[in-house]
Parts: C-alpha cells; sequence; structure tokens
C-alpha cells in the first residue's frame, strides 16, 4: 500500500513539474494563474476586477483617466498638403463625439470602454454599420464577455452569446500586451486590501486588540461559554473591563503603530498610483506635495499617462471607422490644449509670444479661449524689427544711406 501511495505521488510530482516546464513557471501560485484560476493572495485577500475597484486609490486613478478622456474634445481633420482643416461633418464624427447609440451620452462612452480597458487591459464596442459600411453606432461590451481568438491568422471576437464580431467591426482599447494591471499586480493590491481589512476589524472590536483569557482554576465548557460570549459583547462599549477573579488577559495580536498601519496604507496608495500612472497628487495623496509642484504633476499627468492613451484611441477609429481612402489624408486628434495650459499669467505670456512672432492671430487666440471672432482678427502680426534674411543685405544698404544724412523713406 505504501509503495503504491509513493508510486502515485511520484507521478503527480512529474505532472507537476511537466506543465511547469511547459509554460515556463516555477512558483504554484504562477502556474494556477497561467490557467486563469485566482485565489487568494498572500496577505489573504482574493483580489478581483470586482474586489479591487473598492480600494479607494484604485477607484481614484481608474476615474481620473477615463474621466478626463472622456471630457476631451474628438476632432476630425483633413490634410492637404501642409495645410490641415477641421471638419464638422461626418459619418464617424456622428458616433464618436456626438451620439454613439441611442442610449449613451459621448461622455458616459467613453468614460465606459476606458475604464474598462485601464482596469481590464481591454475595452470593447460592437461597430454597427449601414448601407456602405458607413459607421451608425457604437455599442459598449463588458470585456469579461469578450474573447479574442486567432484564426488562420484573423482575429475574431467571440462573444458569450456565441456571436462572432470580425476585426473590423471591433472597437478594441487596449492597454499595455493587452493585459490587466489588476492581475498583473493581485499581490500589490491585496497588501492594500489586507491593511484596509486590518483598519476595519481593529476598529470593529472596539479598538482592542486579539488576546487569550487565561485562568489557574479549571472551567467547565458552560462556564467557558458564558466567560467567552460576555467578554465578546463587551467589546463594543467603551471603559474598563473587569476580569473574574483568577483570569489573565494576554495580548496575541501588534496594535496599528507596531504594525505601522498609517505607513503601510500610504505606500500601498503611492504603489497603486505608480501602476497606473497618475502622480499621487491628483488622487488627494500628498507625498511630498507642494503648491509649486501641483502643476508639473498636471502637466506629467498629461504627457506620460493621457497622451499614450490619446494616441491609441486615435489611431485604432482611425483604423476602424475611416475609409482606407480616408485614412491618407483625415485623421482624429483629442484637443489636449486644455490640459497643457497654465495659469493666466502663464497663458497670457504664451499668447503675447504667439502674437508678436506672428504663429498665432488674435482670432485662433480668441478661439482657444472660446471666445468668438473679432473683426480683422484674422491678420498674422509681426514685430516691426524683425526682417527676413533675405532683405538683410538692402536693410543694411539702407542703414548706410541714413548714417550719410540722406533722408529715410
Amino acid at each position: 500500500m505504501l509503495f503504491y501511495l509513493a508510486h502515485m505521488a511520484n507521478r503527480l510530482q512529474k505532472f507537476v513539474n511537466e506543465a511547469r516546464a511547459r509554460i515556463g513557471l516555477d512558483r504554484p501560485q504562477d502556474v494556477v494563474a497561467a490557467v486563469g484560476l485566482y485565489g487568494p493572495t498572500v496577505a489573504g485577500a482574493n483580489m478581483t476586477h470586482d474586489t479591487s475597484i473598492r480600494i479607494s486609490t484604485v477607484y481614484a486613478c481608474v476615474y481620473k483617466i477615463a474621466s478626463t478622456l472622456a471630457s476631451l474634445t474628438l476632432n476630425l481633420y483633413v490634410t492637404d498638403g501642409r495645410r490641415r482643416d477641421m471638419i464638422s461633418e461626418h459619418p464617424a464624427l456622428d458616433v464618436t463625439t456626438y451620439r454613439p447609440n441611442a442610449y449613451e451620452t459621448a461622455f458616459y462612452f467613453w468614460e465606459s470602454i476606458i475604464a474598462q480597458a485601464v482596469m481590464k487591459g481591454c475595452g470593447y464596442a460592437v461597430i454597427e454599420r449601414g448601407a456602405g459600411g458607413v459607421p451608425v453606432a457604437l455599442v459598449c461590451l463588458d470585456t469579461d464577455q469578450v474573447e479574442r481568438k486567432v484564426l488562420d491568422g484573423r482575429v475574431l471576437f467571440k462573444l458569450h452569446d456565441s456571436t462572432v464580431i470580425a476585426q473590423e467591426d471591433m472597437l478594441e482599447i487596449c492597454n499595455l500586451q493587452r493585459r490587466s494591471p489588476i492581475q498583473l499586480h493581485r499581490e500589490n493590491l491585496g497588501l492594500a486590501q489586507a491593511a484596509q481589512d486590518y483598519g476595519s476589524q481593529y476598529f470593529g472590536n472596539g479598538g482592542q486588540m486579539t488576546g487569550v483569557l487565561s485562568s489557574e482554576q479549571p472551567l467547565k465548557s458552560e462556564q467557558m461559554e458564558m466567560l467567552q460570549k460576555s467578554w465578546n459583547a463587551s467589546k463594543t462599549t467603551a471603559g474598563t473591563k473587569l476580569l473574574p477573579f483568577g483570569f489573565r488577559y494576554n495580548r496575541i495580536s501588534i496594535g496599528p503603530e507596531e504594525a505601522q498601519f498609517i505607513e503601510t496604507r500610504k505606500f500601498q496608495a503611492e504603489e497603486i498610483c505608480r501602476i497606473f500612472s497618475v502622480p499621487p497628487a491628483l488622487v488627494q495623496l500628498e507625498s511630498q506635495t507642494t503648491y509649486n509642484n501641483v502643476e508639473q504633476q498636471n502637466l506629467m499627468f498629461a504627457r506620460h499617462t493621457v497622451l499614450p492613451w490619446a494616441k491609441r484611441i486615435e489611431q485604432e477609429l482611425a483604423s476602424k471607422l475611416l475609409t482606407m481612402r480616408e485614412a491618407r489624408n483625415h485623421y482624429f486628434k483629442f484637443s489636449l490644449n486644455d490640459l497643457f495650459r497654465g495659469d493666466m499669467q502663464a497663458r497670457a505670456s504664451f499668447y503675447t509670444q504667439m502674437l508678436q512672432n506672428g504663429v498665432m492671430n488674435i482670432n485662433e487666440v480668441r478661439a482657444t479661449e472660446e471666445l468668438n471672432p473679432t473683426k480683422n482678427g484674422d491678420v498674422h502680426l509681426v514685430q516691426v524689427n524683425q526682417i527676413a534674411l533675405d532683405r538683410i543685405s538692402d536693410y543694411s544698404d539702407k542703414i548706410s544711406s541714413d548714417d550719410n544724412g540722406q533722408s529715410p523713406t
């Protein structure tokens, strides 16, 4: 019998080793994750997309990215050589900017699909087309209901109701490597959740730490049960606790200060910000934030978080909503001006430089500030003491003539 059990154990171990070798993983938890199963983290918390969004920092980071992108203006441009013009009427604009479908606003649609992409790795929307393949609606899907498959070199999407969607009819907004940061960083999030649970349990026990009541006298089971109920019932009331004669209380847990409770929660919140690439100040974390560097953190968020997401979306829209002919000289672009604008003084200085150097005219400045154009405001102005390089010789001859006593013309 013992020989048989040893033989079965060896076969089981051999099977596990072969499985690890095939998928290139060594740790048991990694093998389980590779086949799509996720158990509790080492900290004891079972982290899923639904549970992780309950962590305040995760919710704040996802909300900040999704709502910021959803609030940006999405424009469609057409180019002709060096000239570019904004298009105000196009079927693709109708579904991306004005009304994606019959029951959602553009803001809600983009906020939903981007939030799923940020959390789950990919956000999906079915492109419904009308006559001639013109897009007429975008319908956001739950990422968990979509399965991406590659068959004979072609990408297909299978829904839970067995519907198959071709790649050209599925809008796909993806994170890095299409992988969910929640699943990649389950241990980090599990530690944050465990610290949160610890605080809840501590204050739920009236601020009392777990301990053991011991007695030098033997007790019957009825007496122990009664004493335990009486002691536990008193945990929710403040005041001095009275121990029966002969009993001792021994603490078996550590306090929040000893566990560095505040420091742990703060560090884990900063770790979550690092995962989602969101500056701590934008989710109300102090983290050495001062009044002077908040604007710099806003610029960091715009350049290193919002801009990459905007590029992903712009290129996906051009690939799926424009015809091949249109894609040659049409492109989508989010307006990031609001994110890069500084305070009033910085903006005034910027516009002054743009106007003096002829880069912008008055009406372009007014349009940026959402003001109506003014009469004769389309003229580009330059400073009078600037001159083109090919006129330097003429200007030098004129100066020399003036120095000889002749009147300037």
